[in-house]
């Protein structure tokens, strides 16, 4: 071998002969001195090479819980129930063996279901009362020896005690803790080549110091060579979601385009979530199994704006001044009030245009909405909207598709393609799919212009362009991701992997 060794690795393959065994990591570090970190990275670098061998061992040790340590003090119910109706001559009712033992009523029914388990007692039946006989001279249980031991500061239990404490662990009165430990070895066959290693000095500069700079003694000395070509270890820093990081990016974007962002609430009104988009009283997106509807209070919204109130109600009845005969079914102010999840970010597009009424105007927001979705690789039931809108004179559905199609490519979707849609409250409306390499084609950008019924009531008569992107999709169409659930996956390995560069 060319390589030469560091002075930490001919300090650790020295100590490593001359203890001539396996060993433990941390008793390296205490013979040498050094921290066990210190000893793992350079023990890792001779397993690169080839030259050592490193274990990883599992201990598991057990501690009390708050209740596992009240029971080790004072006992378990079960055994105190027993002893209840072993002082009372071995037979006693239920009630009168629970106040006997002085378990707290809420355990008397943890403790008869274990003495019964365990056989210690019996229960019948006389004139409709519940008896309990003892059936045994002595409740003998391991559970309890297992918290007794524990309870002086053991941590590790003979294998004799494994079935009780899997009970125990099922019952939370104790937990379990596993440590790594890390083990070290020589390869025998590498033995002979260790020794010439060993033999041969350290030739050439391997740390540069401010020593060696300041003192000039570098320019009399050659440096080490050193293996550009070996692969570090992998470290794992703190960083962004790398979803979280998309939608950052997708805002920047829209500022960059010249919008506003905006906010709104989760808990919404059916007044501002269904019926200033002119979505009918009775629509199925209104049931339960589309939005989750605020069970306690459901009725606890309030109208602000009274006149908008009735212009909202006006078309809803019949079209207002729309031109529209509405949904000629009568308007309900309590369906209004209900409280509700939003299932969409266009609410808050309706309280941004109530308070700005006047063209031009662009708004965007990207946040969190909330459906009662059946889970599926391209439906969750929480999910982040991008929502935009423009408001100015003369504005159609070409201007619409533009800024769609420069949003999509602006993320890195090469191909996108539209088709006629349908909405409530947009006509036109159109749908805008991305090219996904396993999916297929994904909608990912629905939108149009806001319909009449939608905007008089504001007094607003310019067009409104509005979308409804579903930032996920744009975010799996754009990187590859098959599956929306792994944009909320707490699977470490994946987040660590898995990036987003812009």
């Amino acid at each position: 071998m060319s390589e030469q060794l560091t002075e930490g690795e001919r300090t650790v393959l020295g100590e490593l002969l001359n203890l001539g065994q396996r060993v433990p990591v941390s008793q390296i570090a205490n013979n040498l001195s050094q921290g066990e970190e210190r000893i793992t990275s350079i023990l890792n670098s001779l397993a690169t090479r080839n030259l050592v061998v490193i274990h990883t061992k599992e201990i598991v040790s057990y501690l009390l819980t708050d209740e596992g340590r009240k029971y080790a003090e004072s006992g378990l119910p079960e055994v105190l129930l027993f002893n209840g109706v072993k002082d009372v001559g071995g037979k006693a009712t239920f009630d009168d063996a629970v106040v006997q033992s002085g378990i707290d009523p809420k355990t008397k029914g943890i403790a008869m279901n274990w003495a019964r388990r365990n056989g210690w007692l019996q229960i019948s039946k006389e004139a409709g009362i519940s008896v309990l006989r003892s059936i045994v001279d002595i409740p003998e249980s391991k559970v309890s020896d297992v918290l007794a031991q524990l309870s002086t500061g053991k941590k590790l239990l003979p294998r004799t005690y494994t079935d009780s404490i899997k009970q125990a662990l099922e019952r939370k009165l104790v937990t379990e803790r596993i440590t790594k430990m890390f083990e070290s070895e020589i390869i025998d066959s590498k033995i002979g080549e260790i020794d010439q290693l060993l033999s041969v000095g350290v030739k050439g500069i391997g740390n540069l110091t401010p020593e060696i700079l300041s003192s000039g003694t570098w320019k009399k000395q050659s440096f080490r060579s050193f293996n550009v070509e070996s692969i570090p270890p992998v470290t794992n820093r703190g960083k962004k979601h790398p979803y979280a990081e998309f939608n950052d990016w997708l805002k920047e974007i829209l500022i960059g385009m010249g919008f506003a962002e905006w906010f709104g609430p989760y808990v919404e009104t059916e007044f501002w979530n269904n019926d200033t988009l002119f979505v009918p009283q009775d629509h199925v997106a209104r049931e339960v199994q589309d939005q989750f509807r605020v069970g306690e209070p459901h009725s606890h919204g309030t109208i602000f704006d009274r006149k908008y109130y009735k212009g909202v109600k006006g078309v809803h009845e019949d079209g207002g001044d729309t031109g529209s005969i509405g949904w000629q079914t009568p308007f309900s102010e309590e369906i209004s009030k209900r409280l509700c999840l939003r299932s969409h970010t266009t609410p808050v597009s309706m309280r941004y245009l109530s308070e700005h009424r006047e063209s031009p105007q662009k708004m965007f927001i990207v946040d969190r909405n909330f459906r009662s979705e059946s889970l599926s690789a391209r439906h969750a039931q929480e999910f982040n909207q991008c929502e935009g809108i423009i408001m100015d004179k003369g504005l159609n559905l070409r201007d619409l598709m533009g800024y769609l199609t420069k949003i999509c490519h602006s993320v890195g979707i090469k191909k996108i393609k539209f088709k006629p849609g349908q909405f409530p409250f947009t006509e036109p409306s159109v749908e805008c799919f991305a090219k996904h390499d396993t999916l297929g084609w994904i909608e990912v950008a629905p939108g149009g212009i806001f319909r009449p019924e939608v905007t008089r009531p504001l007094g607003i008569k310019d067009s409104v362009l509005a979308w409804g992107i579903g930032s996920g999709r744009l975010y799996m169409a754009a990187m590859g991701i098959g599956d929306i659930r792994n944009l909320y996956s707490r699977d470490l390995k994946w987040l660590r992997r898995k990036y987003f560069v812009r």
